[in-house]
């Protein structure tokens, strides 16, 4: 695809990462998910792979998914939320996942990403890396003060 940064992971590809190390050993992924039963409905093992963080989260469409990652990115840059709110943010609202698969995803402990969301303990940014990698987002260097920060966009 033109134009698109190829380090940049898509919900989608994420998604299906996760679903592939799910289903080791079972049928593809691409098939569970589009297998119907006879009558048409979605099988049990797609049923499986949706699962949401809870029986109140939704699923999003894709333009509504970038829309609320770019808000809570805003948010993140402008010191309106901290690094964790936006990791937990951006995890129950873009992806929709619970905490022990999405730390599967990215190949670190449940209790690593639980304390980086709580913004305990103090961890590499490799590790930090790891957790918004799905997200197309990885630690750098910004201005610390907001004023001086918002002024860049302003020019």
């Amino acid at each position: 695809m033109k134009g698109r940064d190829p380090g940049i992971i898509s919900a989608k590809q994420t998604i299906a990462k996760i679903r592939a190390k799910q289903n080791a050993g079972q049928k593809p992924v691409s098939e569970a998910i589009y297998s119907k039963n006879q009558a048409g409905a979605p099988s049990s093992t797609e049923n499986a792979l949706r699962q949401r963080v809870s029986k109140t989260t939704t699923a999003i469409g894709t333009q509504e998914r970038k829309s609320a990652m770019n808000a809570i990115i805003k948010k993140l840059l402008l010191g309106e939320i901290t690094q964790g709110d936006a990791l937990k943010k951006l995890r129950i609202e873009v992806l929709g996942l619970k905490q022990d698969t999405f730390a599967q995803l990215v190949s670190v402990s449940r209790k690593t990403l639980s304390e980086v969301e709580n913004d305990k303990g103090n961890y590499t940014s490799d590790v930090i890396n790891k957790l918004f990698k799905p997200f197309g987002l990885q630690v750098g260097l910004v201005p610390i003060s907001r004023h001086m920060f918002s002024a860049l966009f302003v020019e």
